[in-house]
């Protein structure tokens, strides 16, 4: 009876070691919360090319031994952006805008030499804005946007 005990404890631990897989972030900075919920009290803050290990997926954010990532934020695929495998020493500038979800400063300028309207002043400025974790939670709570009351 004991060794088939140990053989199941055995399989189990296999399995969820199997299960557990790699993310790696693909934004400048992403917010790491306490629960899956964008709402939730931010309790670090991942950078481009951080790597952790996430034992899955629940309501669109990877569970993080640090704390819940939003699945957009990063990515399952392996990533290797050069020989010594850290972020930037072997990506070209469009890997590392493609990593960032974002322009750097030649996919911009080239854009804007197509589209000459285009006012970069006013998306520069909206890229500065920031929204306080506490004040988005009073805006949810005043509007009743909160399921269940949570927060």
């Amino acid at each position: 009876m004991r060794p088939r005990l140990l053989l199941a404890a055995a399989a189990l631990l296999t399995a969820a070691a199997a299960a557990a897989t790699t993310i790696t972030v693909l934004v400048q900075q992403a917010p790491l919360r306490k629960r899956a919920q964008s709402y939730a009290p931010v309790v670090k803050t991942a950078s481009l090319g951080d790597k952790f290990e996430s034992s899955g997926l629940e309501s669109g954010f990877y569970k993080t031994e640090s704390g819940y990532i939003h699945a957009s934020a990063v990515t399952a695929r392996k990533v290797s952006l050069g020989s010594s495998d850290s972020v930037g020493s072997a990506a070209t500038a469009e890997e590392m805008t493609l990593a960032g979800k974002g322009f750097n400063a030649q996919v911009e300028k080239s854009y804007a030499d197509k589209n000459g309207s285009a006012n970069f002043s006013a998306v520069n400025a909206m890229e500065r804005r920031s929204v306080s974790d506490s004040a988005l939670l009073e805006f949810l709570s005043a509007g009743g946007l909160i399921p269940g009351g949570a927060k």
